[in-house]
């Protein structure tokens, strides 16, 4: 990764500490700096809760803890670390705090689908769809497993055929990358991309694949079960600037594979 910095969401959750554990491991992969970021959403109360949250033992307590994981991060993991608060509006904050520390991925965690969808999808829309970086969701129940296998998801049509750091996260790992086309092989636009394709990879030495779904109507099911029959722990989207609603099923998948979204 260019900037070498990595900041993860937490409010101290089991899913915020899966994404944190992802965040540690790409860390120690790449001698990566990470930053925990802790939002104190500020809401519409009155003056004299808002004056007691801003001294009251919570505040005090979540900064002790938010220290103590910097610190067993750095000991245990041997990872630079530090911890960062805001107060205010989550979501723009996390684009704020992404910005201002030149991170080069946001972290965050998300429960899942488990009866509550609509909620979680609505969380990832509000945190993907203005984050000026790319953003890694890990769900509270995935397995960190090695990424021995990476899915690359591809819906949309970039200049760039191949993302930077999909290729660097696939040398990091020393993956094999599996490409999932939504548009047959026999298409221009596609036919021309696969040539592009294959030649950067067949330079850097890369080992991968190619499948295309385009006779398939549920798409984001078909690329959820050829992940996990591929046993890939990831799926990365390009998402080119299309807004991430579309992509909620493969966000909140009942694998709990975890989600790069690119920009």
């Amino acid at each position: 990764m260019e900037n070498k910095r990595l900041i993860a969401a937490t409010d101290l959750s089991d899913a915020s500490d899966k994404s944190l554990q992802t965040a540690v491991m790409l860390a120690k992969k790449n001698n990566s700096e990470i930053i925990l970021l802790h939002v104190f959403v500020v809401a519409d109360i009155d003056e004299s809760a808002k004056r007691m949250m801003g001294t009251n033992f919570l505040t005090r307590d979540i900064k002790r803890q938010l220290q103590e994981t910097v610190d067993e991060i750095e000991k245990k993991d041997g990872v630079k670390a530090t911890y960062l608060t805001k107060e205010g509006e989550l979501f723009s904050l996390l684009a704020e705090a992404s910005l201002e520390t030149h991170s080069d991925i946001l972290f965050v965690g998300t429960h899942g689908v488990h009866g509550v969808q609509h909620i979680t999808g609505s969380f990832l829309a509000k945190t993907i769809n203005p984050s000026p970086i790319p953003v890694w969701v890990v769900q509270k129940d995935s397995v960190l497993n090695p990424y021995k296998n990476i899915v690359v998801y591809i819906d949309e049509y970039p200049s760039e055929v191949l993302a930077s750091k999909t290729l660097e996260l696939a040398r990091l790992f020393e993956a094999k990358l599996h490409f999932v086309f939504t548009e047959p092989d026999n298409a221009y636009t596609v036919s021309e991309m696969v040539v592009q394709l294959k030649t950067t990879l067949d330079r850097e030495g890369m080992d991968y694949s190619l499948h295309f779904i385009s006779e398939i109507s549920d798409k984001p099911k078909a690329v959820l079960e050829m992940a996990h029959t591929l046993d890939s722990p990831i799926i990365i989207i390009n998402r080119n600037g299309k807004p991430v609603d579309t992509y909620i099923p493969l966000l909140t998948n009942k694998h709990h594979l975890e989600v790069l979204c690119l920009n």
